[in-house]
């Protein structure tokens, strides 16, 4: 079985390398009903080689409807990877919206609460809003010290968004 899962790791690789559209297209349909934790690699690969948009939402949706546990450190992993900069607001929405549990990786969401531009902040605030009554008291407290202390200085737009958050952790 794992000859077979590598023999179409590697097909998909082929394709997702080729510039064929329709069969990028059905790789993703295929990764999207059948694929593994090995597969979503390749998806976010394809995420910034790629200029077509239609095949970055193939890969968003199919992203959105992981539900696979174990995928969240691959997520964050994305997160953290500079090749997907451009990608992070809307690897934030996917995450979210995929329902998995990112409540251990809170301390990664208030960092790009903090630090990024308002459209990834706000996706960053939805999955902390998420995780909050998963979090501990001792959590909570922690991550509104370090809200309350940026938002002394925030005078952007986004200092809404840090008083709503410190809501979101009472």
């Amino acid at each position: 079985m794992e000859l077979e899962e590598s023999a179409i790791i590697s097909e998909i690789k082929a394709i997702f390398e080729s510039e064929n559209e329709s069969a990028i297209h059905d790789a993703i349909a295929y990764i999207h009903e059948n694929g593994s934790l090995k597969t979503l690699p390749l998806l976010f690969d394809l995420l910034v080689a790629t200029p077509s948009d239609n095949i970055k939402n193939d890969i968003y949706n199919c992203l959105a409807d992981t539900k696979d546990k174990n995928a969240t450190s691959i997520f964050i992993e994305a997160l953290h990877d500079s090749r997907y900069v451009n990608e992070k607001a809307r690897l934030l929405s996917v995450m979210w919206q995929s329902n998995l549990d990112f409540s251990k990786h809170t301390a990664d969401f208030i960092q790009l609460l903090l630090m990024e531009n308002y459209e990834t902040a706000l996706e960053a605030y939805t999955i902390i809003e998420i995780c909050a009554n998963i979090l501990t008291e001792d959590e909570k407290a922690k991550y509104k010290k370090a809200i309350s202390e940026a938002l002394a200085n925030e005078k952007s737009e986004k200092s809404a968004l840090l008083e709503a958050t410190l809501e979101v952790l009472q």
